[in-house]
């Protein structure tokens, strides 16, 4: 199974009695925030070009200008976190690469947006669905497998939630504690490249945003059942809209059940999945939602590690672990809120928070066999670990965002102060005895496992705090982008079996600055330059003084193109960037069997991504997407010469390309039929040693859906689908945890959607 970084993640305590002391927190940021608005000076406010407005924003809508005689200035924005989802295919505004709702021309930095269109039009199951035809980013293929996400961006592997935000606070600290659920999301906001200066410790590839589903000014129902592949049983509901006459009190409340197997035998896909929300809004400048949802997943804890040599031998579906007794089970609660308030006609506070509980019962199946490979040919052992782990997360952001003018340059200013603390509880115990699997002749004899004492008995405490300012300065059609940030982390590991604990404490400037230019055809070149940090656990061999190791750094160069053209509802963008990682860890060359900060990694490449829609009917994305990424400086182990220099990385395609086109008929006798079509090329990996390489492939989705009330108008507001993925069955590899092996990926299948909405 995968190895987790600290048992958790990275970030650290702040002190002890963390209830008092969040409420504490929370309190007195809130509190200092309101203090430093409604004490700003008049003629500070006064400075301001525009009027005040607040609010989300449909993220469809182009931004607000008003014509001045220096140049273009927008109207002031809201310090939102999130950006609402739009009405089709391509979205033209985020609050993700800025923390300020911003037109996407104007960020210096490349974005990606998954609308909620595309997410229903698709039939999208899971993250990797969500951001298959995103240009960049890469996602292993698990079916039935355990785990939030695991995938690359830019070349860089995201592990332990680094890359992945929820509403703009980081999705958690541990890969092991949580999942997503797709049909609870607005949007899906993939963010390119270095964004430590806005969110902290992240992987220099980026970050992924999801916006989960908020409350609606507008009565909104749906239901929806499905049925398909591998008995598929699923139904969900969504609804929305005012609870009072005048539109102060707004709710969402969004479900989803489902039982399911997988193509892995014995390997469940169930789900339970609840998410209220409620908006008040007890004046024009006042708004507050209230966030929840609990989530309980049962998949199977297999390992699913293919012998390289023995994957045309081994099916599909073939399952290695426990029926029945190897599953990942989780439940997952989470409470928070957004609060936003104007205070003048120019600056906007905002505060977003976050508690999520987990509790996890894990019995992972891994091969006690190493190398992973078949025992005489055909039998594969198979042990079994009992990791059970409790965690809790607290997150908070708080910001103020002001419009201000000096002569003839508008600047949009964002100050804030973010906090996190994670504190995880686990022990590990491994089976004294195993389960032979005959590959060729499956079958699954009953054992009882006999464990050893446990090997793992610990806790981890961690905390980031960090502090942000940034400027948008626009003259004439100018935007200049500075961002800075200073990050504190902590991270303290505790260990019971040996009544010891470590501590390693981090600090780190990261920042941006970015310069672009909007022509009024809607062309808008621009050019980068980001950095990022991201802790490292492990300590130096004692000879070297044993310390904690310091968190790997990274640089990004960026220049590329934005393209909004006028007229039409489409967005073009073009990217080339650089990236450096450096103080990875390696070998150390001196003391064997310990390591140093010697390595590096250099990624750069092309990304390319068009969505548009071309008429009522007819939409369109394309992408490509090139990573040349490979290792630059490492150190051979004590005793040998091999080195990975010049290697690639573990997993990393080099090339990617993707394209979906969807048509519906508007008038005709066909009025009422959608179809779509697309096709996703992974181009070839490798392993970790660079010995082995993993195929190419390329899949083909299709989807078809109708309208009843085309039909008849008692049927209005009903609608089939049918939607078909991996269209061919066509059987592909991604790498696998070892560098024999490799993981199947998801074979073809087929979801039916009975959908009514009124």
């Amino acid at each position: 199974m995968e190895i987790e970084v600290g048992a958790a993640g990275s970030a650290g305590r702040l002190a002890t009695g963390r209830h008092g002391r969040l409420k504490s927190f929370l309190l007195a940021t809130t509190m200092a925030g309101l203090a430093l608005l409604a004490n700003q000076p008049a003629g500070l406010a006064q400075q301001a070009t525009n009027g005040g407005q607040s609010g989300q924003g449909s993220g469809q809508a182009t931004s607000g200008e008003a014509a001045t005689g220096t140049g273009i200035v927008l109207d002031p924005i809201s310090v939102q976190g999130v950006v609402g989802g739009t009405e089709g295919y391509v979205a033209t505004r985020s609050a993700v690469g800025t923390k300020v709702e911003t037109p996407l021309v104007e960020i210096p930095q490349t974005i990606s947006v998954v609308t909620r269109k595309e997410l229903d039009q698709r039939a999208v199951q899971d993250f990797a669905g969500a951001v298959a035809y995103s240009p960049g980013i890469a996602v292993v293929d698990y079916p039935g497998g355990p785990g939030a996400p695991d995938f690359s961006m830019r070349g860089f592997r995201d592990f332990n939630l680094f890359g992945i935000y929820r509403d703009g606070l980081r999705a958690g600290f541990n890969n092991y504690d949580t999942n997503f659920e797709p049909y609870g999301l607005e949007r899906v906001d993939v963010v390119k490249g270095p964004s430590s200066v806005l969110f902290g410790q992240t992987s220099p590839g980026g970050v992924v945003n999801l916006t989960t589903k908020r409350p609606t000014d507008k009565p909104l129902h749906e239901i929806e059942l499905q049925t398909g592949s591998h008995d598929r049983r699923q139904a969900a509901f969504d609804f929305g809209g005012p609870v009072d006459g005048d539109g102060k009190v707004l709710y969402r409340l969004t479900g989803l059940g489902r039982l399911s197997d997988t193509q892995v035998d014995h390997a469940p896909d169930d789900r339970f999945y609840i998410a209220p929300a409620v908006t008040f809004k007890p004046t024009d400048k006042t708004k507050m939602t209230l966030l929840a949802s609990y989530q309980k997943l049962k998949m199977s804890g297999a390992e699913q590690s293919i012998p390289r040599d023995a994957m045309d031998r081994i099916g599909t579906d073939l399952f290695f672990g426990i029926p029945g007794y190897s599953d990942w089970k989780v439940q997952n609660t989470t409470v928070g809120y957004e609060l936003e308030h104007e205070i003048s006609p120019n600056w906007t506070f905002h505060q977003n928070a976050r508690y999520m509980h987990s509790k996890v019962n894990f019995v992972s199946a891994f091969s006690t066999a190493w190398p992973v490979e078949l025992v005489n040919g055909r039998d594969y052992p198979v042990g079994v670990q009992d990791r059970p782990k409790t965690t809790e997360t607290y997150l908070l952001d708080s910001n103020v965002q002001g419009k201000v003018q000096t002569g003839a340059v508008s600047h949009t200013i964002l100050a804030g102060v973010d906090y996190g603390y994670y504190i995880g509880r686990e022990t590990r115990r491994n089976s004294l005895n195993e389960l032979v699997i005959d590959v060729l002749n499956p079958s699954y004899p009953g054992t009882d496992f006999l464990y050893g004492n446990p090997w793992v008995d610990g806790k981890s405490n961690l905390t980031q705090i960090g502090a942000y300012l940034q400027d948008q300065l626009r003259y004439d059609n100018w935007i200049l982008t500075l961002s800075g940030r200073q990050d504190w982390v902590v991270d303290k590991e505790t260990d019971n079996l040996s009544s010891s604990s470590q501590t390693a404490r981090d600090h780190h400037f990261t920042g941006r600055v970015g310069l672009g230019y909007v022509f009024d055809n809607g062309i808008a070149p621009y050019a980068s330059y980001a950095t990022s940090f991201q802790p490292t656990t492990g300590t130096y061999a004692p000879q070297r003084g044993g310390g904690t190791f310091k968190p790997t750094t990274g640089t990004q160069y960026e220049v590329g193109v934005k393209y909004q053209p006028n007229g039409w509802n489409s967005f073009i963008s073009a990217s080339l960037y650089h990236i450096t990682q450096q103080n990875v860890v390696t070998n150390d060359p001196v003391y064997s069997g310990f390591a140093v900060q010697d390595g590096e990694i250099r990624s750069r490449g092309i990304e390319l991504e068009g969505k548009m829609e071309l008429t009522e009917e007819l939409s369109l994305i394309a992408s490509y997407a090139f990573v040349d990424a490979e290792i630059t400086k490492d150190n051979p182990a004590v005793g040998s010469s091999a080195s990975s220099v010049g290697l690639r990385p573990k997993g990393i395609p080099r090339h990617m390309a993707s394209a979906w086109g969807d048509y519906t008929f508007k008038s005709g006798p066909l009025t009422g039929l959608g179809f779509g079509v697309g096709a996703r090329y992974v181009g070839s990996s490798k392993n970790a040693g660079n010995t082995e390489t993993i195929p190419d492939y390329t899949l083909a989705d299709a989807a078809v859906r109708y309208d009843l009330g085309a039909l008849r108008s008692e049927l209005q507001g009903a609608s089939v689908a049918l939607n078909v993925s991996n269209l061919t069955d066509k059987k592909y590899y991604s790498a696998g945890f070892y560098d024999n092996t490799v993981l199947y990926g998801n074979r073809r299948q087929v979801l039916a959607t009975l959908k009514y909405s009124w």
